[in-house]
């Protein structure tokens, strides 16, 4: 059992991360027009947080974690509200594959500075996207270590990411017309730690 299997039961009772996965889906919802014939991929889901706020605005969406205590939390909250468009997949991004050609968007919250290989993963979901598909990745820009206490730590990758590193990330998996903005400030224990949103097309003719 990882951590945030652990962590999963008690993961929605702080508002700060519902407050974090609102911000970020507006600021998706700023460079995106959503539709109700999408299928959208929400890479590192947990229970949801992000995925909620789209079930209402597009055909699918699809979100995938390494955490099945994470799951078993989305998939209570989707079948108690009656929710019929959203499914979930147990995914471990060091091995697992994406289906190819078959996403509209891809978008994630806060997860990207968890993985141990985030240009492996904005490979991964490039593939996964169907020509004129997008992706929207928000998270920390880099930091000094002070966002995650001390027993988070051994589950962090990144203490966040320069933006024009991630940029050359998502240019490198093939992306075009990127972009990383500094979209909002997470305000943690007396310090405001600033969040982007990385945005990139996979162009048709690719």
């Amino acid at each position: 059992m990882n951590r945030f299997d652990q962590l999963s039961k008690e993961w929605d009772n702080h508002p700060r991360r519902t407050k974090q996965a609102e911000n970020i889906f507006n600021a998706i919802e700023q460079k995106v027009d959503l539709t109700g014939s999408m299928h959208v991929l929400d890479i590192g889901t947990g229970t949801g947080l992000l995925l909620i706020h789209f079930v209402d605005k597009v055909k699918t969406i699809t979100g995938i974690d390494n955490s099945q205590g994470m799951l078993d939390m989305l998939k209570s909250k989707v079948d108690n509200a009656g929710i019929q468009n959203a499914d979930f997949m147990l995914f471990n991004a060091n091995i697992d594959h994406l289906p190819e050609k078959n996403y509209d968007l891809a978008v994630s919250s806060l997860t990207f500075h968890h993985l141990s290989d985030p240009l492996k993963v904005m490979q991964e979901t490039y593939k996964s996207l169907k020509p004129g598909g997008r992706i929207c990745i928000g998270d920390l820009e880099a930091e000094d270590g002070s966002f995650h206490d001390d027993n988070a730590l051994h589950d962090v990758k990144f203490f966040g990411f320069d933006k024009q590193v991630f940029k050359d990330w998502m240019i490198s998996a093939g992306f075009q017309n990127t972009a990383v903005e500094t979209v909002f400030n997470i305000e943690k224990n007396g310090k405001k730690y600033p969040v982007f949103l990385g945005y990139g097309e996979k162009i048709f003719s690719l």
